[in-house]
């Protein structure tokens, strides 16, 4: 055919069932935005992070780091500006803080403490005002300025703030608001700058500094590597100057492979749902190909013109989803990192690659094609060029017995191919669940077979249900468009049962957690927004101080930090003696908790996350080398666990064996206990009061202190709630559209009823019995099959993530979904229902 043929043959199609290339247009749409929106809210948080790491470190390619809180001596700089090939040096004295503007709001901020040999280095960006590293000010970026309520370039410049650093708070004068002109990508994280003595004073590390970046001359680096390391001494870090991007990476991994997990299962059924659309088209498509062949068309133009068809639906259907998608990504899909703000350097921005665009866009090409060329199979030489027309019931809706028996027998056979899969490895989740949805779909239609002859045996015997035997034969006439309908119930079921219920039992497991993990003491003091007891204070007298405090029986030091392990950002979590029980007894993978919790008392021995556990193979009993800021120091691993919800891995120690290892007795937190009887209300009130209002720490209890913990590490996976809940929105409203299409295309069969006499009432009744019995028989398809999809999704959660998961069974999960989606989907589809069984009479004679 020729351009202008293939464009004619479009149009008319389009005049004719326009309703219904929407349809499979809006289905087609919506698969592309849940994948693109999936890829890209994932991509953005290494992306925007990794454009704030190139801003500060510049054209440095090595750094000398820290492995503590503590840093080491700034006379260090000296040496590493002596190695030859170095060509810059700069340094950094790094902290997490807390900025409490005059209003109130308070913000967690990484402050940078530096000189201007960061700006000779070109790091921060070379247009960084020289007056944000004033003394006696703090220059802050425009997303803390945002975050403090005082956004703009400008704006309260000169304002006073409060700056909460190791237990202390400072008054400080706002000296810049750093926007996108000063400091790039920067400005879009939550950071603070100021000259780097200042900074040493207010954190009370005289002559500490945490990092050095090191710019080489060309040529140079190893050899400045070289160097650094005998600076090290085994002691320091010597990494890649943007190593935080990697090790952000691998800090998302965990929680990107669920997210992908749960975005490609909503991809599936997405194209799932588009794929069961266009069957919606099959028939009239069908009988169109079968005029054009009664009319001598030949075989290969017939080809042609399908093919075209479907790239023009599927083209303008994936620039709608990917226009979507972006929109979904940004205010919907766009992943909460405070989680991570501890750790790492993040930013905010939305970052699009030319992957997502490509893979979304591509499926929904994929999924267009793939539907669109089953009428094709009527091309075949075997066919008659009519046989659409002599099947029985409404032409190109014929679907036989022995079809149904052999798709029921190959989704047996998926069923168990997937379960071979999922017994054999938890990491083919993904696989194992595609195949389990697309199970689903093939034994929709023996289902449906099944439910319309019980049906038909009860109103046999029920001879008052009128409206039974005419719906009957109405879905029997339309048997394709019957069963895309039902399968589009099954998809919605499937992925709403499965992808919701493993995340309700992801997050039942994460409280598990926070309610294990500060269990130990009735009340809490640490840095504001240190959930992690990671930042240490003053040691000074504030333990005692506290113990004075009517109520308190006792109160203990806690401690903790990060520590670089390979490619992972570890959280080490050190405890005095019998401290971890409660903790370790909910989140124990291998051994036991009273085991572990003696042999960490006595020292020498520390329980870690599973995954860190098997990506140095070793077990329980086994020796684990850690690099600390003392050295390299080799402990016996006790037990493994889970990672509890922080995705690189966690490593329990004593306090005992922590102070030795990082050489300081600084608390990260104070576990505060009290008397039998004691108000926590007012011993938190006396603490409070006791500690001052300049010692910049925070009192909380236990509750609010496990809710914040919570909220903080369930932010993290919200995404994957959003993809669920997106999913079952799409699919009612998917089939929702697609009862409306196929009860307004047909008027003219409800036209002939009212010809014979029905009342509009009666005809809603039997729209209405149609409705339920193709949704039910789907949906009840579909719910079944997602209980199983959900104990495959909980064994990929638990062995390949390492998240604390609470397993447990669906209960009445399947069922209230099974209710909701039904009902949605019906109520919606009563409106065209309304107007169609108004439809004049008189349309029968028209088409006659």
């Amino acid at each position: 055919m020729r351009p202008y043929a293939l464009l004619y043959f479009y149009r008319r199609r389009l005049r004719v069932h326009a309703v219904q290339e929407l349809l499979a247009g809006i289905g087609i749409a919506i698969a592309v935005a849940l994948v693109f929106a999936a890829l890209v809210a994932e991509g953005s948080i290494a992306g925007s992070a990794r454009e704030v790491v190139h801003a500060v470190v510049g054209p440095a390619q090595l750094q000398l780091r820290a492995r503590g809180g503590g840093g080491f001596d700034e006379r260090v700089l000296e040496r590493v500006q002596h190695i030859a090939g170095v060509k810059q040096a700069a340094p950094f004295l790094e902290q997490t803080a807390s900025i409490v503007g005059p209003d109130g709001r308070r913000s967690t901020v990484d402050v940078a403490g530096t000189d201007v040999s960061l700006a000779v280095l070109n790091g921060l960006a070379h247009t960084l005002p020289i007056v944000a590293l004033s003394p006696g000010g703090i220059g802050i970026t425009g997303a803390t300025a945002t975050a403090l309520g005082r956004g703009g370039p400008d704006a309260h410049v000169g304002e006073m703030v409060s700056l909460a650093l190791r237990g202390v708070t400072t008054p400080l004068k706002v000296s810049a608001v750093l926007g996108p002109e000063a400091v790039g990508a920067l400005s879009h994280a939550q950071v603070a700058v100021m000259p780097l003595a200042r900074m040493q004073q207010l954190a009370g590390l005289q002559g500490r500094i945490t990092r050095i970046l090191v710019q080489s001359k060309p040529g140079a680096q190893s050899a400045v590597r070289a160097g650094l390391e005998r600076i090290s001494g085994g002691r320091l870090e010597v990494a890649a100057a943007d190593e935080d991007v990697a090790l952000l990476k691998e800090a998302l991994r965990p929680s990107d492979q669920a997210s992908e997990l749960f975005a490609a299962i909503g991809a599936l059924l997405g194209f799932l749902l588009a794929f069961n659309a266009m069957l919606l088209t099959v028939p009239e498509r069908r009988q169109a190909i079968a005029d054009l062949r009664i009319a001598g068309t030949r075989r290969l133009a017939i080809v042609q013109m399908v093919l075209f068809q479907a790239l023009c639906l599927g083209l303008v259907a994936s620039l709608v989803g990917l226009l979507l998608g972006y929109v979904l990504s940004v205010d919907v899909f766009h992943q909460s990192t405070g989680y991570l703000a501890e750790a790492f350097t993040l930013g905010s921005g939305t970052v699009v690659g030319a992957r997502p665009v490509l893979l979304a866009a591509g499926g929904g090409l994929l999924a267009t094609s793939l539907a669109s060329a089953i009428p094709l199979l009527d091309l075949s030489r075997r066919r008659a060029r009519d046989a659409v027309y002599v099947e029985s019931g409404a032409p190109g809706n014929a679907v036989g017995g022995a079809t149904e028996r052999r798709l029921f027998a190959g989704a047996v056979g998926l069923i168990a191919l997937a379960s071979g899969l999922f017994a054999s490895t938890a990491s083919a989740a993904l696989v194992a669940t595609a195949i389990l949805a697309l199970a689903t779909v093939l034994a929709v239609p023996l289902v449906f077979a099944g439910v319309l002859r019980a049906m038909s045996a009860l109103a046999e015997r029920l001879q008052t249900l009128t409206t039974l035997p005419v719906a009957l034969a109405s879905l029997r006439a339309t048997t394709l468009r019957s069963l895309a309908l039902a399968a589009t119930g099954a998809v919605a079921l499937f992925g709403s049962v499965a992808l919701g219920g493993s995340r309700e039992n992801l997050l039942r497991g994460i409280r598990g957690f926070a309610s294990s993990y500060v269990a130990d003491a009735d009340i809490w003091v640490a840095n504001p927004g240190d959930n992690q007891a990671v930042n240490e204070f003053s040691p000074d007298d504030d333990a005692a101080r506290v113990a004075r405090v009517p109520g308190v029986a006792s109160v203990r030091a806690f401690q903790g930090g990060f520590l670089q392990l390979g490619g992972r950002r570890v959280w080490v979590i050190a405890r005095p003696s019998g401290a971890s029980r409660s903790v370790l007894q909910s989140q124990i993978v291998e051994g036991t908790a009273g085991t572990a919790s003696a042999r960490l008392g006595e020292g020498g021995s520390i329980a870690v996350s599973e995954q860190i556990a098997k990506e140095r193979h070793v077990g329980v009993g086994g020796v684990l080398a850690l690099p600390t800021p003392t050295g390299e120091r080799r402990f016996r691993i006790a037990a493994t666990t889970t990672n509890l919800a922080w995705s690189p891995g966690v490593i329990f120690m004593s306090s005992g064996d922590f102070a030795r290892a990082w050489a300081t007795s600084a608390p990260t937190a104070l576990g505060v206990d009290l008397t039998p009887g004691a108000n926590p209300l007012a011993a938190r009130a006396a603490i409070e009061r006791q500690l001052g209002p300049a010692s910049g720490l925070e009192v909380s209890l236990a509750g609010a202190r496990r809710a914040r913990i919570d909220s903080l590490t369930s932010e993290g996976l919200g995404q994957l709630g959003e993809i669920a809940t997106l999913l079952l929105i799409a699919a009612i409203t998917a089939m929702a559209a697609a009862l409306g299409s196929s009860i307004w295309q047909r008027r003219e069969w409800l036209a002939g009823l009212r010809l014979s006499g029905a009342k509009p009432y009666r005809l809603r009744r039997i729209l209405l019995t149609e409705a339920s019995l193709m949704l039910g028989a789907g949906c009840l398809t579909g719910a079944v099959a997602g209980i199983y999809g959900q104990v495959v999704i909980d064994a990929y959660l638990k062995h390949v993530t390492g998240f604390p998961l609470a397993t447990s069974l669906a209960g009445a999960r399947p069922l209230e979904i099974f209710a909701l989606v039904v009902a949605l989907a019906l109520v919606i589809a009563a409106v065209p229902g309304w107007f169609a069984s108004r439809v004049p009479p008189a349309l029968a004679l028209e088409k006659e």
